[in-house]
């Protein structure tokens, strides 16, 4: 048997379950669902994203945001540009790296913040409801798992 070959007890993936297929339409459904979340609040996903990540405890570069959401540096800018405008994040000199700015929520950011917090709790309950308890704590450890193996060079995983 070759290398392409797969035993007769073993199935193929219909054009249905190909892993990025399903986490593409998953991926849909969800921002769909978080974008509807977001929509009183008059932010979409994008700026959410930035804000969530505003919230660790250390200063956060414009680098940072970039390598944590995966965006690219124009969209970024455009990001906390408009975040500043609505006055929801201010760059201010880094405390340790005279070359870069922190981006920082504001006070306002910060109450936004909180509510996209709760909305993300509810997008979740919602999208979440065709599962049972267990299989909804089964997903989201397997999703950590799936997402945390790609921080992990291939040795690691065996």
């Amino acid at each position: 048997m070759d290398a392409n070959s797969h035993p007769d007890t073993e199935e193929q993936p219909s054009g249905t379950d190909v892993v990025g297929l399903l986490l593409r339409r998953a991926h849909r459904r969800a921002a769909r669902e978080f974008s509807r979340q977001l929509q009183p609040l008059g932010i979409d996903n994008r700026h959410a994203g930035v804000l969530l990540q505003l919230a660790r405890d250390e200063p956060v570069t414009q680098r940072d945001l970039i390598a944590l959401l995966g965006s690219d540096k124009s969209t970024m800018v455009r990001n906390i540009d408009e975040l500043e405008a609505r006055g929801l994040a201010v760059r201010r000199p880094h405390p340790t790296d005279r070359r870069a700015h922190a981006i920082q929520p504001t006070e306002a950011g910060l109450a936004v913040l909180a509510e996209v917090r709760s909305r993300a709790e509810a997008a979740n309950d919602n999208l979440l409801t065709c599962l049972q308890p267990d299989e909804r704590a089964q997903l989201l450890h397997l999703l950590r798992r799936f997402a945390d193996a790609e921080e992990r060079s291939p040795d690691d995983l065996s």
